[in-house]
């Protein structure tokens, strides 16, 4: 094999240990997310993942053994899932409408489930702390850092501004780990071809 080949194939295998790593990555991400997104988009994204880290362990065995039914195999497969991946990605681009944080704080507000909300964005009430006051009610424990309610722990900025920038920065972030995605699929399916064209000129050498 010559050293060119070589080469690549050791990048193939770090490229697709990479974008396996990347689509575990995902899926952890998509799971702690999981109550801010819808059920459908939520399934689709665990099976896009967990595909993606498929045959990317694929690309590595096939790279290892050498084999170029199996480094074709991958090739195919990383190939037709980041043609739908680029597709989605573009329209999320124009057409995905962010949650509305207000509605998400109005709801909890109303439901008096404000704990949780506020310890995670650390937040208090639906503009700030006062809109407690106003209600001739104490302020929860959840308002303050640790549960700590001292002045100096109390969280100062509202619920709605703190849930609706972190909805868009949700948006932003799964934007650039789709296309760091298909980076990686791309770039695993070029070597992928390399390969296999070079497995099988080196197993049709060792027939003469």
């Amino acid at each position: 094999m010559g050293c060119a080949t070589t080469s690549v194939k050791i990048t193939s295998i770090i490229l697709n240990a990479i974008l396996g790593l990347l689509a575990l990555g995902s899926i952890g991400w998509i799971a702690y997310n999981a109550d801010t997104e819808s059920e459908e988009f939520v399934i689709a994204a665990y099976v896009a993942c967990s595909l993606i880290l498929v045959f990317a362990m694929l690309g590595i065995v096939a790279a290892i053994r050498e084999s170029v039914a199996l480094t074709a195999t991958s090739a195919v497969f990383l190939l037709v899932l980041a043609i739908p991946q680029i597709v989605s990605t573009c329209m999320l681009l124009h057409q995905y409408e962010v949650q509305s944080g207000q509605e998400t704080v109005e709801v909890a507000w109303q439901a008096n489930n404000m704990d949780a909300l506020q310890q995670k964005h650390e937040c208090c009430g639906k503009s700030s702390a006062q809109d407690y006051v106003h209600l001739n009610q104490l302020i929860p424990p959840s308002c303050y850092a640790d549960l700590q309610q001292t002045t100096d722990h109390l969280f100062l900025e509202g619920c709605i501004e703190k849930v609706q920038s972190f909805y868009e920065s949700d948006k932003q972030r799964f934007i650039i780990v789709s296309w760091v995605l298909v980076a990686f699929e791309l770039l695993c399916f070029v070597l992928a071809v390399f390969l296999a064209i070079s497995f099988r000129n080196k197993q049709r050498r060792l027939q003469f």
